[in-house]
């Protein structure tokens, strides 16, 4: 069993197979439960076209479900993006999930990544947050040293026996949308196991016989494909300041080998120098100006990549599929900050070429591969970690020694390439990417003396992983003191010092609401505190308030006051039973059991 789902009653699946309209309608009609519906598979060579009728058919779908019902939409990316686009104005987008593929879809063998994913879209009839169980994924084991794929560190009594949150990227499980996909419906069942719902209505639409038509982009003169400039000498290697609009505009046509960009979110980011929360519309207005801009300069036949949140990644594919061609959708799996009871590991980068786009360099050995000093030994630039093997020091020289083979075939799903997680690495930017990402993408997309263009250069990840793999690069930062950061940076690699290195510093910037505490000397180390919070705990059947710790607990409160940043936090082991790295003799089915947590 891959997931635990705690308080569940499992929904019964009844699956359909509709042949027409009317079969469709009739199996829809006021149905209130969760109802899955299972789109027509792409085939190779049919990646970029749409499913006609599509908007058709889930506008029927929305106004035949019942008022409470749930909808998850099982298809390819190029078909949930126009899904969504028909079904948001009355029901609300609530998640995507992206699910493995077992075997990757073939789509160009040198112009493309295999798709190793495709998706299932949640909408509900209901306007609230959604409803679903507590559902826990297994721990995944290392096959070389039998320890869990991830090194939890000191952190192991924070974490559940079983396994983790469930997250929106389903790697545990495998199927393909043209073959069996119980196991994904096996976890929907169980995470939507709960009242009112009885029942999992699975509608598969492949017996319509659903055609596909190819819509190419709209080429208008600002985005021709003739030619090739050069970018003037006074822009090569170099960091603007200033508004990035405002900038292009001195960029010549066709000019530019790869865009990269990590654009503001509109999530209300606290950056040094700006806010980032405009009204919706003004924004997407916005980034409409900046793409057409950038669609503008990229040169035919390469490809531009813009990394976001899946929601806002829906709303740029629609755009940029108007003007340019569609290459892949890369599903990194990404954890960020918790939401809810679900973990957000989902991050898109949409990758569209100007034209048909050229064989891939990465793959096709053009990319002179440039030593980089990565901490990671595992971690390699074009050849991914094969999956369920750990990035444990130990266990990396073991395989090495004994000439292990641990590498996987690169696709379009990224699970290898971990967020920054220690400050020591981190400057002062709150939404710093990993290195390692960018010299997959840059390497993977430009050959040695290209050129790289980020307009959102921020602290110079992306100009800075350029520079050190021989690409020439422009990029454009609006903050004043993340350009003087980006520039500094630079220096330090033309001084032969490493710009990601583990670095000592008084960090402001979070990119999380929990705040940022001092650094200190613990005269008890918080795990010992937390565990005399869940002594207190089970002593008294619930979460102990900080009144009921101060007069119960071993320990003085200030420690508790002075050490965490929340009383959630210092509820932390409380909250859960603890786990070990290395595989169970024998897999017990933990007590759910949840401790009620008091005000404080």
């Amino acid at each position: 069993m891959t997931h635990l789902s705690e308080d569940c009653r499992r929904l019964s699946i009844q699956q359909y197979q509709v042949h027409s309209w009317e079969e469709l309608i009739k199996t829809i009609r006021g149905f209130a439960d969760v109802c899955v519906l299972r789109l027509p598979p792409c085939m190779p060579g049919e990646y970029s076209s749409r499913l006609q009728n599509i908007n058709e058919i889930v506008c029927a779908v929305t106004a035949n479900l019942g008022p409470e019902a749930t909808l998850v939409t099982i298809g390819d990316v190029i078909d949930l993006v126009h899904v969504h686009t028909n079904l948001n104005t009355s029901l609300r987008y609530q998640l995507w999930i992206a699910v493995k593929r077992t075997t990757p879809l073939l789509l160009n063998s040198t112009a493309s990544l295999p798709s190793h994913h495709f998706g299932a879209l949640v909408h509900t009839k209901y306007d609230s947050p959604l409803r679903h169980t507590k559902t826990r994924i297994g721990y995944a084991y290392c096959p070389a040293c039998d320890k869990t794929t991830k090194d939890y560190g000191g952190k192991k009594h924070t974490y559940h026996e079983y396994g983790t949150l469930i997250s929106d990227v389903w790697r545990t499980i495998d199927c393909d949308l043209d073959g069996n996909i119980e196991s994904a419906l096996d976890i929907v069942a169980d995470f939507f196991g709960i009242e009112p719902y009885r029942e999992l209505r699975v509608i598969d639409l492949r017996p319509m016989g659903l055609v596909r038509v190819y819509v190419p982009p709209i080429q208008v003169a600002s985005h021709s494909t003739q030619g090739e400039n050069e970018l003037p000498k006074n822009l090569i290697n170099q960091v603007l300041h200033g508004d990035c609009l405002e900038k292009l505009t001195n960029i010549p046509d066709n000019s530019v080998d790869f865009v990269f960009v990590d654009p503001p979110y509109n999530l209300g980011k606290k950056y040094l120098d700006y806010d980032d929360d405009m009204q919706i519309t003004e924004y997407f207005d916005w980034c409409d100006t900046w793409l057409g801009e950038l669609a503008r300069v990229l040169k035919p036949g390469r490809t531009l990549s813009i990394l976001n949140i899946p929601l806002w990644s829906i709303r740029h594919f629609l755009y940029l599929e108007t003007i340019l061609n569609f290459q892949t959708w890369l599903a990194w799996d990404a954890l960020s900050f918790p939401v809810r009871l679900i973990m957000p590991s989902h991050y898109a980068i949409l990758c569209f070429s100007k034209g048909i786009p050229r064989d891939l360099p990465g793959l096709t050995k053009k990319a002179i591969q440039t030593e980089i000093q990565n901490p990671l030994k595992a971690l390699r630039i074009i050849e991914p970690l094969s999956e369920g093997f750990c990035l444990r020091d130990q266990c990396t020289r073991k395989r090495r020694k004994l000439r292990i083979d641990d590498r996987g075939p690169l696709t379009d799903l990224w699970w290898d390439i971990h967020r920054l997680k220690h400050n020591s690495r981190r400057v002062d930017h709150p939404t710093q990417l990993p290195p390692m990402l960018l010299y997959r993408l840059i390497s993977l997309f430009t050959e040695p003396q290209e050129v790289v263009l980020d307009c959102f250069n921020g602290s110079g990840t992306t100009t800075l992983t350029a520079h050190q793999l021989g690409r020439r690069y422009v990029g454009v930062e609006k903050s004043d003191n993340y350009y003087k950061l980006a520039l500094s940076r630079h220096e330090e690699i033309r001084m032969g010092v490493d710009p990601f290195r583990k670095v000592e510093r008084i960090l402001k910037a979070k990119n999380s609401p929990v705040p940022r505490m001092a650094k200190q000397k613990y005269k008890i180390s918080k795990k010992t505190l937390q565990l005399e919070v869940r002594r207190v705990a089970n002593e008294i059947d619930r979460l102990p308030t900080r009144e009921e710790m101060a007069r119960l607990g071993k320990y003085p409160i200030e420690y508790y006051n002075e050490y965490f940043a929340s009383w959630g936090e210092v509820c932390a082991a409380a909250r859960t039973t603890g786990m070990s790295e290395t595989r169970p003799k024998v897999v017990s089915q933990p007590n759910p059991k949840q401790l009620k947590l008091f005000d404080e």
